[in-house]
């Protein structure tokens, strides 16, 4: 019975920068919710020794280590001769393997070059798994009361083999440690540690904080999860819009929208879209998204959003004057029952006295109901702009909760 998961990511792309890994964030989701948490991962370049290094040292008896990256037919595929010399195994030509390679050269029309048949050589006492994705075939190779599985490093191709690979190395799924999340909007990490830090030691649990620009992932797991997120609602109320580890705010919102019969537009400036393109990443969208205005300069806001030139030259852009326009001038203009506005200074340049790069300005408007908000964020660029999406969508979800 296997009990745990190692992962080893294998590409010089990978620590070069060129290439942004997903198989271990993805990976890990999954072992964990079949009872396989992943204790170790590790990163290696395309060089045999490091390689089969890295491989003899994350194994352990009960433990699926899984390996990805370097596994097609040219010379710098290394990954399976490295395998095989960790353990001192020779590289055989498998016929299961050879069928799977040259049934899939068939089917994507590429021949049957010579090159390719290097896919069909695997460790002595280990077994191929057909690639659905793709060409080369999955390896699986018990090693003592261990297992090692070597995948491609194509996220699609990994993704496909996993769960294949895994029913072949007998690996049956355990019940996990039941994990809870709550996702909360606009707060910062270091504020809810001290806020909630006295009813994590009443319920006796160590609840884990999962920031991104905005928003903030509370996970706990074990006897006390349930009282303590139970305390954690009553005291953050709607600053809380999801229990379920992906559910999106712009999900939740749009739901809220729908269950209203409203529709929404939005007034973005410091943002570029942010919010938009977040909202029209959920399947259905349009049934309660009208539209959205890009107004970046001055001109557009007051051409297109009919802020006031007055207002521009008497409280600036970045204002709760301009933003309250903004958000007006969107539902006017698309007819929607609410709408949203955002202007802020996401830097790293454009501060003026008193108002320092991070100082964003979010409106809502629903009904009769109008509202603006004003905010200090910190980070980089990136993180102003993605903070202040989500500070945006969060203040309609909490008018409409």
């Amino acid at each position: 019975m296997f009990s745990e998961a190692a992962l080893v990511l294998v590409g010089d792309e990978l620590l070069s920068g060129r290439t942004r890994d997903v198989n271990l964030h993805r990976f890990s989701g999954l072992l964990a919710e079949m009872g396989l948490p992943v204790v170790l991962a590790k990163v290696v370049r395309d060089v045999p020794q490091e390689i089969s290094d890295a491989v003899k040292n994350s194994l352990a008896d009960e433990r699926v280590v899984i390996i990805t990256g370097g596994m097609g037919p040219t010379d710098d595929d290394l990954t399976v001769q490295a395998v095989a010399e960790a353990f001192d195994l020779r590289l055989v030509r498998s016929v299961a393997a050879e069928k799977m390679v040259r049934k899939k050269q068939q089917e994507y029309g590429l021949g049957m070059p010579v090159s390719a048949l290097k896919q069909a050589d695997i460790p002595e006492g280990a077994q191929p798994v057909l690639n659905p994705a793709g060409i080369a075939p999955g390896i699986v190779l018990p090693v003592h009361e261990g297992v090692v599985i070597c995948m491609p490093g194509v996220p699609r191709e990994s993704a496909a083999l996993l769960m294949p690979c895994l029913q072949a190395a007998g690996v049956q799924p355990r019940r996990p440690e039941k994990v809870r999340f709550i996702r909360t909007w606009g707060l910062k990490e270091n504020s809810l540690f001290d806020a909630l830090g006295y009813l994590a030691e009443k319920n006796n649990v160590i609840p884990a904080f999962l920031p991104s620009p905005g928003r903030v992932d509370i996970k706990v797991s074990g006897v006390g999860a349930d009282g303590f997120l139970s305390d954690v609602v009553d005291k953050l109320g709607k600053r809380i819009y999801s229990a379920l580890r992906d559910e999106t705010l712009e999900e939740v919102l749009g739901r809220k929208l729908m269950s209203a019969g409203f529709t929404l537009a939005t007034a973005e400036s410091c943002t570029g879209g942010g919010i938009g393109r977040g909202i029209t990443a959920v399947p259905g969208a349009s049934r309660w998204y009208a539209g959205g205005v890009i107004a970046y300069s001055n001109q557009l806001k007051t051409r297109l959003l009919g802020v006031k030139e007055n207002t521009l030259d008497l409280y600036g852009a970045v204002s709760e004057q301009t933003a309250l326009e903004m958000v007006r001038g969107a539902r006017r203009l698309t007819g929607a029952d609410c709408s949203l506005s955002v202007t802020g200074i996401a830097g790293p340049g454009g501060s003026v006295e008193g108002k320092p790069v991070g100082t964003v300005w979010t409106a809502v408007s629903c009904g009769e109901t109008e509202n603006a908000f004003l905010w200090r964020l910190g980070g980089d660029r990136e993180s102003i702009r993605e903070g202040a999406c989500a500070r945006a969508l969060g203040t309609l979800f909490e008018l409409l909760s």
